[in-house]
């Protein structure tokens, strides 16, 4: 995970204000331009990531259909199912 974004902090009594950096272009040079990946784009990122398990969830759920019609339509389909479930127990 990217650090969080850079931010300028100061002090409650008045006494200073200082950048935390969290890119390191401004952990270099504080007055360097912040490279920092906005929130937007994380947000962005983590759809496409959500999309992506969607799709792979789907493909699982689509296969895992296939190879049950294929042990229920075996003539040793309960056989099948009482040792996967046996197994899966254990």
């Amino acid at each position: 995970m990217s650090p969080r974004p850079c931010y300028w902090h100061e002090e409650s009594d008045g006494t200073g204000r200082f950048i935390v950096p969290g890119c390191a272009a401004r952990a270099n040079a504080p007055d360097a331009e912040c490279t920092c990946i906005l929130a937007e784009h994380r947000i962005a990122d983590l759809h496409r990531q959500l999309d992506d398990v969607r799709r792979r969830y789907h493909r699982f759920a689509r296969w895992h259909d296939c190879v049950m019609d294929a042990v229920r339509a075996h003539p040793d389909s309960t056989t099948i199912c009482t040792a996967a479930q046996e197994a899966f127990r254990r």
